[in-house]
């Protein structure tokens, strides 16, 4: 009788899915990228301990998404690690994005960011907490409508992240 109660138990659990912040993440919600690469992995080191971030349908912005410094055009991956921390990867000045290039992140910027072209203005926010990269590269292969790159970020303390994305626009409402 416990076996039978526990197997409805876990299948309960698988059922109902996960909670993603405030959306519901089911198992074929996480199954349903819109292209066959769609998608960010990362692997590195963040605050100390190895991380990892493997979504096949990030929530992506191209856009204003960083309130806080006045209205301009980032991009915008929002993700969660395996573990369950919010990450977002920030590209504060997009338009230096080119296919075929490799771009130095770990830019200073100040104010108007959109401005900067000797290359990327990048910051991470893991937990709301924003940490900039120190110096990296991200090797572009497509920018916009879809953006894929590779990355290799340096941050502050000995942390990085290395990984690739393949993502768009996440559609108004989806």
């Amino acid at each position: 009788m416990r076996r039978v109660l526990l197997g409805v138990a876990v299948l309960a659990v698988a059922l109902a899915g996960c909670e993603d912040g405030n959306e519901v993440v089911t198992p074929v919600d996480a199954i349903q990228p819109e292209s066959r690469d769609d998608g960010i992995q990362a692997t590195g080191i963040l605050d100390g301990a190895r991380v990892a971030i493997s979504r096949g349908r990030p929530t992506v912005v191209v856009g204003d998404c960083d309130a806080n410094d006045g209205l301009d055009e980032d991009l915008c991956i929002l993700s969660r690690t395996i573990d369950g921390r919010s990450i977002n990867l920030v590209i504060e000045n997009p338009a230096v994005l080119v296919p075929g290039e490799t771009v130095q992140a770990g830019i200073d910027c100040v104010a108007n960011c959109d401005a900067v072209t000797e290359g990327a203005v990048v910051e991470l926010r893991i937990d709301g907490e924003v940490r900039p990269v120190e110096r990296g590269t991200l090797t572009v292969r497509e920018a916009g409508p879809r953006w894929i790159a590779d990355f290799d970020f340096v941050l502050s303390f000995g942390d990085e992240l290395s990984g690739t994305f393949d993502v768009a626009p996440t559609p108004v409402g989806g």
